[in-house]
């Protein structure tokens, strides 16, 4: 597995969720995410490519006009990788996510960790 593979992996799913097409966007998510994919987020787990389009879908509907955005580079050391991302648009708070996971051997998204908001602020020394 390659770093090249595992951006690819990356940038095909911020695509799934800026897709309107629904069977491009599975396309997307085949290419982005392995076949037993978990997503964690603060309130859900969301266990599969088929249930992550659902979610999409379901985003989408609810706010039209909006569109995800990488904010950073995206960091791969092995299979793991993070980077950070936000929702633009006409609704949209601007508030960034942070993303941390793992991939699998064919450099596609195996775990995905969604933290909500800004990055942490830096340790305080007492």
């Amino acid at each position: 597995m390659s770093e090249t593979r595992v951006r690819a992996s990356i940038e095909a799913y911020i695509a799934a969720w800026n897709e309107r097409d629904a069977a491009q966007r599975t396309r997307l998510l085949e290419q982005a995410c392995g076949d037993h994919f978990v997503m964690r987020t603060s309130g859900q787990r969301i266990d599969g490519r088929a249930r992550l389009g659902a979610m999409i879908a379901d985003f989408q509907q609810r706010r039209p006009g909006e569109r995800a955005v990488l904010t950073t580079a995206i960091d791969v050391q092995g299979q793991m990788f993070r980077f950070a991302g936000r929702v633009e648009g006409p609704t949209a708070s601007g508030a960034e996510n942070f993303d941390a996971g793992e991939c699998d051997d064919d450099g596609r998204i195996r775990v995905l960790l969604t933290f909500a908001g800004a990055a942490l602020e830096p340790a305080t020394r007492d």
